[in-house]
């Protein structure tokens, strides 16, 4: 495999005119479009071999005069049509509303435990909010996640949500498909959701599998593991060693 470098190539748009890009070579025939340094191309090859030579020397990279292969064109333009995707993409979910996900976890039943929300704006900016729990359940921690992302999307003045969560029970106790029993403390859990629900114009509730949920996933990981008190020996651990390794002293 060829070493990286960077050259900066002539790309022949139409006759006589020609587009300066910047690349970098990872290998024999792949190539990493960077940016374009210039959108409107010089109109003669003489001018546009001035530019590069000044580009050229302001970037201390070398170049090439040679026009680029029909591959590397075919990246260029792929990269264009995938802006323009994206941008489309863009404006597609500017009109949809806020998405929020939930997660929560846990190291035991019942064990440390957190619970994180995620909740992804039209403009792709994103909001979470995290809570560590000292003794809980799985389901408590799930219960939980839900609850503090509602309260955030409240204090961030949305009226309107889309709610997803990868806990089945959950999402169905919620919806009514799934039953609660009388005495459940999901029962409550739940009358303090629809209380938080009632105060959104609109929502939804959708259950994803949890590769969709990444987001919240890592979010209630990382608290977990921030929160996770550190590991102590006991006494009896510490005078075992001592009888193992020596330094009786300090015991007698």
């Amino acid at each position: 495999m060829a070493p990286p470098k960077k050259i900066i190539a002539l790309t022949p748009l139409e006759l006589n005119q020609y587009q300066i890009c910047l690349f970098r070579r990872e290998g024999k025939n792949k190539w990493h479009i960077v940016r374009i340094l210039i959108e409107n191309a010089p109109k003669s090859k003489v001018e546009a071999i001035e530019k590069m030579k000044l580009i050229s020397e302001q970037l201390k990279i070398p170049w090439q005069k040679k026009p680029l292969k029909d591959v590397t064109r075919k990246r260029l333009h792929n990269s264009e049509k995938r802006k323009a995707r994206k941008q489309a993409q863009l404006a597609a979910r500017a009109t949809k509303p806020p998405i929020l996900t939930f997660d929560g976890t846990s190291l035991g039943r019942p064990g440390i435990s957190a619970s994180a929300a995620v909740i992804e704006m039209p403009d792709l900016t994103y909001h979470t909010t995290t809570k560590f729990l000292p003794r809980a359940f799985a389901d408590d921690a799930e219960y939980e996640g839900l609850i503090i992302g509602l309260e955030k999307a409240k204090e961030l003045g949305i009226s309107k949500l889309e709610i997803k969560g990868d806990s089945q029970m959950v999402i169905y106790q919620i919806s009514g498909k799934y039953l609660i029993k009388p005495n459940s403390k999901f029962l409550d859990y739940r009358e303090q959701v629809l209380n938080l629900l009632s105060d959104f114009d609109a929502y939804s509730l959708c259950w994803i599998p949890r590769k969709q949920n990444k987001l919240a996933d890592k979010a209630a990981d990382k608290c977990l593991k921030e929160n996770q008190p550190t590991y102590s020996k006991s006494f009896a651990e510490e005078y075992l060693e001592s009888l193992i390794y020596g330094d009786l002293d300090y015991y007698l």
